[in-house]
């Protein structure tokens, strides 16, 4: 068929256009292992949006689940507690590190972790193929039709995608991006949306299931301050003034009956699925 746009290329120009990006990418080790407490920390109320993805994705018990990108276990321990067994594939040791805690904590030893990129993973020799295969917020490769036919090889049955639909972040969340990064730097702190993926699979001859969920979280903290210092220890450990961050979450934070501080969120969100043709 002939294509009037390759979209892995278009993606991966995308993608070459911001040095941030490309840095994370080289090392994403160096990028989230001192961000793994504060990653736990943002997406601890997310088990709303966790039930929609794990309801999308059917896991059924004597399933083995390759994670890919499972950062703190925030899908991989609730599908340990159905599944025969997961993988928990991801670079960053200090994210691994929490995930173990918390599988310990739950007392779950059906587990097993692999620390690398999903990019330098060889199915067979570094993974074995397992009955499914997730990624969830996690398609951040340079090339990114490679990272979809290798999660292909790696599914004996199907393969399970999670992505933004339209901004990377909610409006609140951008709107602070501008303010404290600028316009531009804000821009490349994200990635394209799950059209990307959909019309690339759709191009290697895969045509996946698409669908969108408005997933809204309620995040709460104990005080501005701990919102302020939460949100720059994920998204800029290094950032010295945390004045339009305070002015920020002063703003948008609610309290509730018992005098917490919430912030509410809406982000789009797609799951892209297929399944193994036999």
């Amino acid at each position: 068929m002939h294509r009037i746009i390759d979209w892995n290329e278009l993606w991966k120009a995308i993608y070459a256009g911001s040095p941030e990006r490309v840095e994370k990418g080289r090392d994403p080790a160096a990028h989230w292992d001192k961000r793994a407490a504060a990653y736990h920390r943002a997406t601890r109320d997310e088990s709303g949006s966790a039930e929609w993805e794990l309801e999308v994705m059917e896991i059924a018990p004597g399933d083995t689940v390759l994670d890919v990108g499972a950062g703190t276990g925030r899908l991989a321990i609730p599908i340990a507690r159905t599944a025969a067994h997961v993988t928990a594939l991801d670079p960053s040791g200090g994210m691994l590190a929490v995930l173990r805690e918390r599988m310990a904590a739950i007392g779950r030893t059906n587990y097993s972790c692999v620390r690398m990129r999903w990019e330098d993973a060889v199915i067979g020799r570094d993974v074995e193929p397992h009955d499914v295969v997730i990624a969830a917020f996690s398609l951040g490769f340079y090339d990114l039709a490679a990272a979809l036919e290798k999660f292909d090889a790696a599914a004996r049955r199907a393969v399970y995608l999670i992505w933004h639909a339209g901004e990377w972040r909610s409006a609140g969340e951008m709107a602070l991006y501008r303010s404290v990064f600028g316009e531009e730097a804000a821009r490349q702190k994200g990635y394209p949306d799950y059209i990307y993926p959909v019309n690339i699979l759709h191009d290697a001859g895969i045509y996946p299931n698409v669908r969108i969920h408005r997933a809204a979280r309620d995040t709460v903290y104990d005080s501005v301050e701990e919102a302020a210092q939460a949100w720059v220890a994920m998204h800029s450990p290094d950032l010295e003034d945390l004045a339009p961050v305070r002015e920020h979450f002063t703003r948008v934070l609610a309290r509730n009956e018992a005098g917490k501080y919430v912030e509410r969120s809406v982000r789009p969100t797609a799951a892209v699925w297929w399944t193994r043709e036999g």
